[in-house]
């Protein structure tokens, strides 16, 4: 089977994107033993025909990816990859739709009634917890002196979005290290938050990570304490790091239907309480869950691209 896998984030040729959603986007490749292309500037200089099926990943709105790569293979299955709920389709794949009447399977980590994506055009929706496939422990790949030294306090990171504001003014007191880019910092100086600030977490080969954190605060969209999304990438993220998640109460519902075991001591209701978190570490269960969550999430992926290529055109949208 002859498959594509088509990431929507910018970089050159030779070198790659630092970004999770890439990364992911190679995991998938490997395990799929797919063609990986994203946006660099020799993308469309030798377009390939004739694959079996042509994977989206994540929807950035500006990527150089030509439509000539879906024009050139007309039987192909579609899917597309999003685990995020606010974003819609990127417009390679729009084109598909709206230009050629191409309908397609959404494999996503969240219900189709809180995405942004146009239902019209989509003929299975898949649920698979995509954000385990950012779990890879980097212990063994850094110098163990790196995981040895003290740590250094709770840092929150991650977009700033409109949906996590009455969370920030809860629980960014001063208390908690904010890592932002620099853009973002008048919009937390808005909501009366003053950090303290530090610049992006760098997940590049060279940067740190997280590698000096004690622990990484879990927040939510509002949106999410009710639509269950899976544990954010953040969390996998921190594990990778042996870095402690610590959750705010209005999370509740997400732990719960996780599946991992985690109790009041790694949730908070106050700031104040943080400091009381310091001596937490990461059980050794939740890397053997996690281990297991990325493995099943590939089989999904694997056998959802394997369906028979005369699947019915009309199937049940929030199937899972």
């Amino acid at each position: 089977m002859k498959i594509l896998l088509i990431d929507s984030h910018k970089g050159t040729e030779n070198e790659i994107p630092q970004n999770l959603h890439w990364q992911n986007a190679k995991i998938l490749s490997d395990a799929l033993g797919a063609k990986l292309i994203w946006s660099y500037p020799s993308v469309n200089d030798r377009i390939e025909k004739g694959f079996d099926a042509i994977i989206f990943n994540h929807a950035s709105q500006y990527n150089f990816v030509d439509y000539e790569w879906v024009k050139s293979s007309p039987d192909a299955e579609i899917f597309f990859i999003s685990n995020e709920y606010n974003l819609g389709e990127q417009p390679t794949l729009w084109k598909a739709c709206k230009g050629a009447g191409r309908h397609y399977t959404v494999i996503a980590n969240h219900e189709p009634k809180i995405s942004k994506i146009t239902k019209k055009y989509v003929k299975d929706w898949r649920i698979v917890n995509l954000n385990a496939l950012s779990y890879k422990p980097v212990r063994s790949e850094a110098a163990p002196d790196l995981f040895a030294r003290d740590r250094e306090g709770c840092i929150y990171y991650g977009s700033y979005r409109k949906g996590r504001e009455s969370s920030f003014k809860k629980y960014l007191t001063g208390k908690v290290l904010v890592s932002t880019h620099i853009k973002n910092v008048p919009k937390f100086e808005r909501l009366g938050i003053r950090g303290p600030f530090r610049p992006r977490v760098s997940w590049s080969p060279k940067g740190l990570g997280l590698r000096y954190l004690q622990s990484s605060l879990y927040i939510e969209d509002d949106i999410t304490h009710k639509s269950y999304n899976f544990l954010a990438n953040r969390f996998y993220e921190a594990l990778n790091y042996d870095c402690v998640p610590i959750f705010t109460e209005e999370c509740r519902n997400t732990i719960e239907k996780s599946g991992y075991p985690i109790s009041d001591t790694h949730i908070i209701r106050h700031p104040d309480e943080i400091s009381q978190r310091a001596d937490l570490h990461v059980p050794a269960s939740w890397h053997h869950h996690a281990m297991a969550e990325k493995k099943t999430a590939i089989d999904q992926i694997r056998a959802i691209i394997n369906l028979p290529l005369d699947r019915p055109e009309k199937c049940a949208i929030g199937k899972a």
